[in-house]
């Protein structure tokens, strides 16, 4: 392994859980001797999409970690006589509807609310609406006609492989046109207080090799031997990169719990080679 002079590096491996599903990142961290270098800014373009994938991975850690199948997602909107001017307004219509919606649940004896909601405007007309994600356990129907400001459609979560990565995505998705936009001082979704954040355990340094994560990156080792590394859960995707730059190796694996695969880091003994 290349190594920096006057300093090392090691591999950094940090584990998200969330709900039932546990995102794997490796990253190496460079120790360098003597005086620290100046950190380089990224450019704004790169910036952007490392701003966008944060946004993406916290909604979706909060979302995967709190909400289940039985819980729902519903579209708000507003017809013309409850359309609100502006954005205070659309946030004053959906904290009421979330108050009629606790009161609802404490008559039904039901747990304390959940909820995540984004505000967005339409990309044609600009119009507002809402999505919002909460907590089972009430009529659909019931929630629709609580709405009262306009047209309401409720579904159930569906979760896919990498739980609601996807939902995530577009929640929180730059607007694309001008009608889409908001002040850029408007924090556009909002949660409940009572939500529980991801599990992140104490990071390992070294677990996972550079050499390990390179064999990884050309394909050399199998989903199936990765699996034995995070016993409980089955591989979904594998993001590895090789930077040109620092010629660090990176590497994300998103997984999703099983009953199923055991064992331990001996999987790699077979491709491991001396760095």
């Amino acid at each position: 392994m290349r190594k920096r002079k006057g300093g090392r590096t090691i591999q950094r491996e940090r584990r998200i859980y969330h709900g039932n599903y546990l995102d794997v990142h490796v990253f190496p961290v460079f120790r360098q001797a003597g005086k620290r270098k100046k950190r380089q800014r990224a450019s704004s373009d790169i910036q952007k999409k490392l701003n966008q994938k944060y946004r993406e991975n916290r909604l979706t850690y909060l979302i995967n970690q709190n909400f289940t199948h039985d819980d729902l997602e519903n579209g708000l909107g507003f017809d013309d006589e409850h359309l609100p001017d502006t954005y205070e307004g659309v946030q004053r219509a959906v904290r009421n509807y979330i108050r009629r919606i606790k009161r609802h649940r404490k008559k039904l004896g039901l747990p304390e609310l959940k909820y995540i909601y984004v505000i967005e405007r339409g990309k044609t007309n600009g119009r507002w609406h809402v999505h919002m994600i909460l907590s089972g356990g009430v009529d659909r129907d019931t929630l629709e006609k609580m709405w009262g400001q306009g047209y309401a459609h409720t579904y159930r979560l569906d979760f896919d492989d990498e739980g609601l990565k996807g939902l995530a995505r577009y929640k929180v998705k730059e607007p694309e046109t001008e009608l889409e936009a908001i002040e850029k001082k408007v924090r556009r979704w909002a949660a409940s207080k009572n939500l529980s954040p991801p599990k992140i355990p104490k990071d390992r340094d070294g677990f996972i090799s550079k050499q390990t994560t390179k064999d990884i990156r050309e394909g050399n080792v199998t989903e199936r031997e990765i699996e034995r590394l995070y016993p409980g859960y089955t591989v979904t995707t594998i993001e590895p990169l090789f930077n040109n730059i620092n010629a660090g190796e990176y590497l994300t694996i998103r997984l999703r719990r099983t009953e199923t695969s055991r064992t331990t880091k001996e999987v790699f003994k077979s491709v491991k080679r001396k760095e």
